[in-house]
């Protein structure tokens, strides 16, 4: 004779999952959420780094030729160096543009912001980024960059 009120073992295995159903996709949210995060930062942060490696390079670049463009005429005659300030922009502004032309680097904006000179010998130069990021919550990057580089002339 058998029981009506007796449960077989699928019975039970069904009627103790009927309540956690679902309980798998909220977990699975949970985790998505603080996830993805994750994997944009582990994507975005380091090519920020290497960006911004990239563009303290050029800016040292700019800078160095900036400092480079002593007023020649004025050294020979006096023995006295400074720079020339309207080659000096000139000349770091080519210098920074053939620095980061062939970067291969996808959505990364440099521009040269500034070149000024501290004293007649000592050039400085402030650069700039944009860089859209490669996963799209993470946030746009804007780095910035300083330089300076000292003019390193001698009368023989």
């Amino acid at each position: 004779m058998i029981r009506k009120d007796t449960i077989s073992p699928d019975e039970k295995k069904h009627k103790r999952r009927k309540g956690e159903r679902g309980a798998a996709a909220v977990y699975w949210a949970a985790c998505m959420t603080m996830i993805i995060p994750l994997i944009a930062l582990a994507i975005d942060m380091p090519r920020a780094l290497y960006v911004r490696s990239h563009l303290q390079a050029a800016t040292d670049a700019a800078c160095e030729a900036a400092a480079m463009a002593v007023d020649v005429p004025v050294f020979r005659e006096t023995g006295v160096a400074k720079i020339k300030y309207d080659e000096a922009r000139v000349w770091a502004a080519r210098e920074f543009t053939s620095t980061v032309a062939d970067s291969g680097i996808w959505g990364y904006g440099p521009s040269l912001n500034s070149v000024v000179l501290e004293t007649p010998l000592i050039a400085a130069c402030v650069a700039s980024a944009s860089v859209d990021p490669l996963v799209p919550v993470s946030p746009a990057m804007n780095i910035t960059v300083r330089s300076t580089s000292e003019t390193r002339v001698g009368k023989r």
